[in-house]
């Protein structure tokens, strides 16, 4: 696999889908934070970073090497700049994380397209269930859905497993100390108003690998 891997994964999960943004920096806490603007543009802003356990498995797959750069922010800015996004900023302090900013000025990019993101000049509604993120998983190349099947997750193989099991299936192929990563886990969707007022919706890692439910998020 190609050492930018990681950057293509992040990408195509961002504009595809915005749930598959926490499979990259699978951590204690990856934070996404929406705001609608006034005149009914979004800018997003996104930071996280690998747990130590993920970072070795993603290093060992992706082919990357101690001191080779993870992430190509470049690349992803480029990407995310063709795909809708404006004002793209992307950042990275230790190679093994994201920081990054960037506007949807007229409701271009795909986290629309695929009705992850609906909105109108007041309000904002977020969508996330398993057909999303099968349907993220079945359109992916063939290098995205090597990594996404290092995650062993039953949403996307159209499976259903508890919590606890998905957990002991971790456990049971990588060791505890990944299970624990994933376990310990959370994606923070923070969505914000033109008039300031704010909603933080915490879902849990295995919650999102696992889903068997729709999640709406206003």
């Amino acid at each position: 696999m190609k050492k930018n891997l990681l950057g293509r994964i992040f990408t195509a999960g961002i504009i595809g889908l915005a749930a598959a943004v926490c499979f990259l920096a699978t951590s204690c806490t990856s934070k996404i934070n929406i705001t609608l603007n006034k005149d009914g543009s979004i800018d997003v802003q996104f930071s996280g970073s690998s747990g130590l356990a993920f970072e070795t498995l993603i290093k060992t797959a992706s082919g990357v090497k101690d001191g080779d750069v993870v992430f190509n922010t470049n690349e992803i800015e480029y990407e995310l700049g063709k795909n809708g996004f404006s004002n793209v900023r992307v950042s990275s302090k230790s190679g093994t994380d994201l920081d990054i900013f960037m506007s949807d000025k007229t409701k271009s990019s795909s986290l629309y397209k695929s009705d992850v993101l609906k909105s109108d000049k007041t309000s904002i509604t977020a969508t996330l269930s398993a057909k999303k993120l099968l349907d993220f998983y079945n359109s992916s190349d063939e290098e995205i859905v090597s990594f996404l099947d290092l995650l062993l997750a039953p949403v996307f193989n159209d499976e259903q497993l508890s919590e606890t099991e998905y957990i002991e299936t971790i456990a049971a192929f990588y060791g505890q100390a990944a299970a624990d990563e994933i376990a310990e886990s959370s994606f923070n969707i923070t969505l914000t108003l033109p008039d300031g007022k704010s909603s933080l919706h915490v879902i849990p890692m295995v919650k999102l690998l696992t889903l068997n439910e729709t999640l709406t998020l206003r």
